[in-house]
Parts: structure tokens; C-alpha cells; sequence
């Protein structure tokens, strides 16, 4: 028999709700100081989980997080004993501390952004031709024909990338004053205009909700997804140079 963990929480008290993880056992703290580890027992070959495996996992540390203060852990973090356990939390405790202090009270929202990225960069480029703006280079040879070929590519990428930076400021602003921190991914693909998780107090989540559903009405010309409360997946620091 082995343990599996699900999450760190701010308390060092026994979980007073009955939740269900992995082989439908009963999650548990195992206390350490002022906080805890939630943690059950397990059995399987931890190289054959699933993806039903991921959601118990992530469902987990959602029923957590209406009580506590999570730090979710790692998916598949097993341990053979308790005593491991407790070694972890001894090497990396001030983080942990630190990690739920910062993060009390918040949870984290997901924002994704598409745009036409394809007509965008399309009209760009009519645009750069029509323009006819080429490399200072003269002459007809093909060393020459490449650098104004690589020149065109460069100009074309810096105004597709200048334009999406616009926007990205334009959508981000309508969260201003509203996040306690967050992550922008931009241009993942060329399609997908922004990825973005935001540190979110639980009582401002009301009013993160109508700002995007007020960005979303008034800029209909891109598609808009929100996702979230989630445990605060992408805020967790370690400064410990042991990683988990």
C-alpha cells in the first residue's frame, strides 16, 4: 500500500467532509505544524493512470478549495510511507507557508481568447505588398532574393505580433483592479490570441464575471471561453531547489 497526495491545505485539523478520491477511498490530513497534507491510499500501478484518474484528482482539490486554502500537488505524487510525507513537508514547508498565505482566500479563472489569426496575418500581408516596402538590398541574385524574401517575413511577423499585443492590452484592461495577480500566454497558436489565468479574491469573482461578460458582448468579433473557480494551479512558487 502507498499514498497518494492531492494538495496541501491551510489546516493541520481533521477533514470534517466525507470526499472520495482514487479507488473510491476516503481522503485524509495528515497534519504537519499549522498545515496539512491531503493525501489516501492507494494501490494501482501509478504508470497506468487515466484520464478518469486526472478528473477524481482535480475534483478532489475543487472540494478542498470551498473550505481551505489548496495548493494542489502534482498529479501522480505517490509516496511508500508517511515518514516520506513528512520529509517533504519538513524540506519545503516555508514555501508551502508562504504559497497559503499569498494565495488565502483566492481562487484562480481562465480566460482563452480566439481570434481570425489566418485573415488577420492575411490582410496584414495584402497590406505589406500593396505597400510594396521592401529590404534595401538591390540586385536580382539569389542570396539577394532571400534576404528580402526573410526581411518581408520578419516585417509581416512584427505587425501580426504588434496587433495581437493591442488587443491583448485591450482585453487584459477590462480586468484591471479586479486580479491579485496573473499569467498571459499569448499566441500559443496563431488562432489562439491569448491564454490567460487570473489570481482572483473569491468575493471579487461576481464582478471578474460581469467584466468578461461585458468584454465578451462588446468585442463579438472573437470567440471567448471562461473557466473556473479553480484551485490556483498556476501561482504556486517554490523556491527550494529540490522540486517535487
Amino acid at each position: 500500500m502507498r499514498i497518494y497526495t492531492y494538495a496541501i491545505i491551510d489546516s493541520n485539523a481533521e477533514i470534517p467532509t466525507h470526499i472520495t478520491g482514487l479507488e473510491k477511498s476516503c481522503v485524509y490530513n495528515i497534519p504537519y505544524h499549522d498545515i496539512g497534507v491531503v493525501a489516501s491510499t492507494f494501490h494501482e500501478d501509478i504508470s497506468k493512470i487515466t484520464q478518469k484518474h486526472i478528473l477524481v484528482h482535480e475534483e478532489v482539490a475543487e472540494k478542498l478549495m470551498v473550505a481551505y486554502t489548496v495548493l494542489p500537488m502534482r498529479l501522480s505524487t505517490v509516496f511508500h510511507a508517511k515518514k516520506d510525507i513528512l520529509r517533504m513537508m519538513e524540506i519545503y514547508y516555508s514555501d508551502f507557508n508562504a504559497n497559503l498565505s499569498r494565495l488565502y482566500y483566492k481562487v484562480e479563472l481562465g480566460i482563452k481568447v480566439i481570434w481570425p489569426g489566418d485573415q488577420i496575418k492575411e490582410r496584414i500581408i495584402n497590406d505589406f505588398r500593396k505597400r510594396d516596402v521592401s529590404v534595401p538590398v538591390s540586385g536580382d541574385s539569389l542570396s539577394k532574393k532571400f534576404i528580402r524574401e526573410k526581411f518581408e517575413q520578419y516585417k509581416i511577423s512584427k505587425r501580426f505580433e504588434k496587433e495581437a499585443e493591442k488587443r491583448i492590452a485591450g482585453i487584459d484592461q477590462a480586468f484591471t483592479g479586479l486580479a491579485a495577480e496573473k499569467k498571459l500566454k499569448k499566441l500559443q497558436t496563431k488562432n489562439l490570441l491569448l491564454n490567460a489565468s487570473y489570481l482572483v479574491d473569491k468575493e471579487k469573482q461576481s464582478d471578474f464575471k460581469k467584466a468578461f461578460d461585458h468584454l465578451s458582448r462588446t468585442h463579438g468579433d472573437f470567440q471567448y471561453m471562461f473557466s473556473g473557480p479553480w484551485p490556483p494551479y498556476h501561482f504556486i512558487t517554490l523556491t527550494t531547489k529540490d522540486k517535487i
